[in-house]
């Protein structure tokens, strides 16, 4: 990652995105669910620490780990109740832990920014215990409207086509691509990893549902459909829960 990071106000855009946080944090709490091994996390692009209230009590120690240190020292004081936690400035190309060292890793709204993901995946592999647990979040190439837009363009092949879409770019230097499920997949699978768990996540960002349905009632929605709408990727944004293969 490099110096662009630093000009985008992270905590801005957050204003206004509750339920997209919110959808979120709901897939957290049930991938969390899911890990034995409670002993440590590491976070890969923590930011401002958004997500650490939802780990923080689940983990003996955690580390955040940001290219940002702006973005790390507002974590720092906006966490300071939390005592199991540690800020590190680095980036997920070169992760600043020892090889084995701990039993989860998180990596948020990181790679839609990366190039060649399979070298994040690998430091992860590097960095994991043995049999230990990878969350992951990507921007889905294959969300619902997306598989609209293509198909009155005339392109059915768009859910074949497996390499990704540059969907956006906020600075010359940052990329914004969006992934195909199973090119990510495949790319786990190749870094010593097998997906355990799919949830398909902020399944109702409409602008018209936004406005139309209470927060509250959305999430409930969204709860309730993670896990059914994963089976064909329909939200924009999909989690998955990798496991760290153990050679035999």
């Amino acid at each position: 990652m490099n110096s662009g990071y630093d000009k985008f106000d992270y905590p801005e855009y957050w204003v206004g995105r509750e339920y997209e946080d919110g959808a979120e944090k709901i897939a957290l709490r049930k991938l969390f669910s899911l890990i034995p091994q409670r002993e440590s996390l590491i976070d890969i692009g923590a930011g401002f620490g958004r997500h650490a209230p939802a780990y923080a009590p689940l983990f003996r120690k955690c580390l955040l780990v940001d290219p940002a240190k702006e973005l790390l020292g507002l974590a720092k004081n906006e966490l300071s109740s939390f005592g199991n936690l540690e800020y590190v400035v680095g980036g997920g190309q070169k992760i600043p832990a020892p090889s084995e060292s701990f039993s989860a890793a998180l990596l948020i709204r990181v790679i839609h920014h990366l190039e060649k993901p399979e070298e994040t995946f690998a430091e992860i592999k590097r960095i994991l215990k043995p049999g230990g647990y990878f969350v992951l979040e990507f921007a889905n190439k294959l969300h619902f409207l997306a598989r609209i837009r293509a198909y009155l363009r005339g392109n059915f092949d768009f859910a074949e086509e497996i390499g990704p879409i540059e969907q956006r770019s906020r600075d010359e230097d940052i990329h914004f691509l969006n992934y195909h499920p199973l090119m990510i997949k495949n790319l786990l699978g190749q870094s010593g990893f097998s997906v355990v768990k799919t949830l398909s996540v902020s399944n109702f960002r409409f602008s018209l549902l936004k406005k139309a349905i209470p927060l509250g009632a959305l999430l409930h929605l969204e709860k309730t459909f993670q896990k059914p709408l994963a089976r064909n990727y329909f939200g924009p944004s999909i989690f998955f829960l990798a496991h760290k293969k153990i050679p035999e």
